[in-house]
């Protein structure tokens, strides 16, 4: 059995394997509106996944038109360059970290 919480609208908002203080009805795992609420947070995931995968894409296209000189890094804007230092910035910590194959400056594989 799962315990459900639900929002004002009366839908599945989360579940859970025991009774919480906003958890109390019980419902089967087989019970159609917990499978759809199990596939919409699957597909909500997927899509995050792909949206950090594309983000990714578009950092290594912006260092390559940079190294091709296509453009000038400082011919972004200043929050945009502020963004891209960041990122290499954590990504190169999580490498230095022991996190190899986490984002350093490794290129997506395709």
């Amino acid at each position: 059995m799962l315990y459900a919480e639900r929002d004002v609208a009366g839908r599945i908002c989360d579940l859970h394997p025991a009774p919480t203080a906003g958890a109390t009805e019980e419902l089967a795992a087989d019970n159609p509106e917990v499978l759809q609420y199990i596939h919409d947070r699957w597909r909500q995931n997927e899509l995050s996944e792909l949206d950090r995968d594309f983000i990714r894409v578009i950092e290594d296209m912006i260092e390559l038109l940079i190294a091709k000189r296509l453009i000038l890094f400082t011919d972004l804007p200043p929050k945009v360059q502020e963004k891209l230092m960041r990122r290499k910035e954590v990504r190169q910590l999580n490498t230095f970290n022991g996190q190899f194959g986490t984002g350093g400056d490794d290129i997506i594989p395709l």
